[in-house]
């Protein structure tokens, strides 16, 4: 029996069940199925109550949710060598009541304007398989700077499922348009790669997802691997990326865990040309905190042209003892790895060199939504490399 679903339909919440009706009960599979309810983020709190049935074998099971606003407006913002980068978005997490992830998201600073809109389903025509798509598209106006702009749009549709028991499978199909012009201060090799560009890429990707529970997880690993394949492009590129994520448990009695996350990418073409000035890897975001975004790397004419190889190493961990009385707080360190190597054009700009930083991050929860910020450190960079102190984010509910 399920309870206070008042705006969710019931099937959201019978579809992620791992322990359904006339299945043998099993105590870990069905803790596991709880803890799969509350990873979808929609409810406020999820109780459960298992009681005697009509006779000794048959029970009946109770859940009651309390469901919450699932909507967010967020907004995000750093401070660094060069000012000051937004970036905001509108995400809802349960969209008609059916669990639809819909998500809305944009970044703007003075070169830059990216948005994007996502769309996931879960249970797509009842075969257990996510349907996502998403729209995006990508302006850089670096004309007065490196002397070169790029426009991209960009469409792609793919699907989610479970292939064999804790390994998911995520085909994707992808179409992008992209124009690339120069004025006379470009690059030699900038100048080469002007035009205009029509990308049809299969895409997929293979988790191997092993944690104790993907809610408020405490142990275990999850290891991802995602391929790029051109199937008809104007440059051949290809992509190939690997994720390891690591979690233990420090200490039981205060819930603190620790996280250690690997990530390794490689880009080249299959007819090794060079890769176009777009299609370079940077150094993820999220993965290198005290670092302006796409500021680091090798650099060509004062622009940051990203590696063909990228590598990072993020090791963090909660401090639930840090004002324990203070419920609404949560404090957590890290220490962050970084290198983006290798021009294929001209070796001479590879600046390898590893990046590191570490600092300390706070999450509060305040009336008018979840407030997060984060003071780090850098602790190694190279010369060329601009960094960033102070970064925080801004959501509420709706």
């Amino acid at each position: 029996n399920i309870f206070g679903n008042y705006q969710t339909i019931e099937e959201v919440i019978r579809n992620i069940l791992i322990v359904d009706e006339g299945d043998p009960l099993n105590n870990l599979l069905f803790n596991k199925s709880i803890n799969e309810i509350r990873s979808l983020r929609i409810f406020k709190n999820v109780k459960s109550n298992i009681k005697d049935g009509s006779n000794e074998n048959l029970k009946i099971v109770d859940i009651t949710v309390e469901e919450q606003p699932t909507g967010e407006i967020s907004l995000a913002a750093g401070y660094g060598t060069n000012g000051i980068t937004t970036g905001g978005g509108i995400n809802e997490k349960n969209f008609m009541g059916r669990g639809i992830d819909l998500n809305v998201n944009f970044e703007l600073s003075a070169e830059t304007l990216t948005g994007q809109i996502q769309y996931s389903r879960p249970n797509f025509a009842y075969t257990d398989n996510t349907l996502f798509t998403s729209l995006r598209t990508v302006n850089n106006d670096y004309l007065s700077l490196y002397g070169y702009e790029s426009k991209e749009i960009g469409f792609s549709i793919g699907t989610r499922f479970e292939q064999y028991e804790n390994l998911f499978f995520s085909p994707e199909l992808d179409f992008a348009v992209e124009d690339l012009k120069a004025n006379s201060t470009a690059s030699a090799n900038m100048k080469k790669q002007v035009g205009s560009y029509s990308d049809f890429y299969f895409k997929y990707g293979l988790d191997y997802d092993l944690r104790d529970s993907s809610f408020n997880t405490k142990d275990g690993y999850i290891s991802s691997f995602f391929q790029e394949l051109p199937v008809l492009s104007d440059n051949n590129e290809i992509s190939n990326t690997f994720t390891y994520s690591k979690y233990k448990e420090l200490n039981k009695s205060s819930e603190m865990v620790g996280k250690a996350s690997f990530y390794i990418k490689a880009m080249n073409t299959i007819d090794g040309s060079n890769v176009r000035i777009s299609k370079r890897a940077p150094i993820p975001y999220n993965r290198l905190r005290g670092f302006e975004k796409g500021k680091v790397g090798p650099v060509d004419t004062n622009d940051y042209i990203g590696g063909n190889y990228v590598s990072t190493l993020n090791l963090s961990t909660n401090i639930p003892s840090l004002l324990p009385t203070l419920e609404n707080f949560d404090f957590n360190y890290f220490i962050d790895f970084a290198n983006a190597w290798g021009v294929d054009y001209d070796s001479s700009l590879d600046n390898s060199t590893i990046r590191s930083s570490t600092g300390i991050g706070l999450n509060v929860l305040t009336p008018i939504g979840p407030l997060s910020f984060s003071l780090t450190q850098p602790l190694a960079k190279a010369s060329s490399d601009k960094t960033e102190s102070f970064r925080f984010n801004l959501g509420t509910t709706f």
